[in-house]
């Protein structure tokens, strides 16, 4: 069933996410041959960022480290050429939209630059992958919001292609933030960022990592926000991610307003094959229901559109029985 998607006309609302079943041509090839919408490619910096947190900690101008620094050091032109030369390749090799995808740390040129490059390169849109954790107890959170609108508006002047962000959980108000990004140009978001999260060894009492995979139940944290935002803030073009691993979570996702929903882990537990189960789902569910196109049920549940009483709930009333 086809969707829009930043612009985008999507023969599917199934989206691979930013992943390593995006990070090499082959794969690209396999998702778009199993009924993907469109790719989002692993992001230019994402392994870098997660897993080299020593670089970011060697990089002492700022709690985000000097970007510049940071590209000399871990990001030579030999592996942004690399990143360069996918983007087209893929765009030449499949025939649905490439969606580049780069994580941010500062509103620095340098990274501004790059994401000229890509879109010069052919992708089709670009997803801004953005988490600006504060590591003080000083730094308002405007401050931070407006770090998130001033990387989002120099990265909208500087290309020509559909801009989104990847927005993280923790904002204080999400859906303010989110006006101000579509104030600036932006005009997709995704929920939610997934961070790399550690855990707690307790007989050696250190951080370790935590699971890299989503868990079907991580859907539940995005549904009702998904139905809020795209009632408050229609501009914008939504995708959810995380937590999306059958069909009925796609359908979940367009109820709630959702135009696309991103899967990864679906892929890593059940292979490519899971691209064309959520589609065929999505299709017999529509027939099921009398619908022939997404645009008759997408947003049947988000804020405008529904009157649940749960919106607005927050605290269990009840619901664990009695010790009394």
């Amino acid at each position: 069933m086809r969707t829009q998607y930043l612009g985008l006309e999507l023969d599917s609302p199934v989206v691979v996410g930013s992943s390593p079943y995006t990070a090499a041509l082959p794969a690209i090839q396999r998702c778009a041959e199993a009924g993907a919408g469109a790719v989002v490619l692993k992001s230019v910096f994402e392994e870098q960022i997660l897993h080299e947190a020593s670089a970011l900690a060697a990089c002492a101008d700022s709690p985000y480290g000097d970007a510049d620094t940071y590209l000399e050091r871990y990001l030579g032109d030999d592996y942004r050429g690399r990143f360069l030369r996918l983007v087209r390749q893929a765009r030449e090799s499949v025939a649905i939209p490439v969606i580049a995808s780069i994580n941010c740390v500062a509103d620095h040129d340098s990274w501004i630059d790059y994401a000229a490059q890509m879109a010069d390169a052919g992708a089709s849109a670009l997803e801004l992958n953005i988490f600006l954790h504060p590591f003080d107890r000083f730094t308002p959170s405007r401050e931070l919001e407006n770090r998130y609108a001033a990387i989002a508006a120099k990265v909208v002047q500087a290309v020509r292609i559909p801009v989104s962000v990847k927005l993280p959980m923790r904002l204080t108000n999400l859906f303010a933030t989110a006006d101000i990004l579509r104030s600036f140009g932006v005009q997709g978001a995704v929920l939610f960022n997934r961070f790399f999260e550690p855990d707690v060894d307790i007989e050696r009492m250190e951080f370790i990592e935590g699971p890299a995979f989503s868990h079907p139940s991580e859907l539940r944290n995005i549904l009702r926000t998904a139905a809020l935002f795209t009632g408050l803030v229609p501009q914008l073009d939504l995708a959810v991610s995380t937590g999306v691993h059958d069909g009925a979570a796609v359908v979940k996702a367009l109820l709630c307003g959702a135009r696309v929903a991103q899967v990864c882990t679906a892929i890593h537990l059940h292979g490519f094959k899971a691209i064309g189960r959520m589609n065929d789902f999505l299709a017999r569910w529509a027939e099921r229901h009398g619908f022939g196109e997404i645009g008759e049920f997408r947003g049947h549940l988000n804020f405008i559109n529904s009157s649940s009483p749960l919106f607005q709930r927050v605290q269990y009333m009840k619901y664990f029985p009695s010790q009394e």
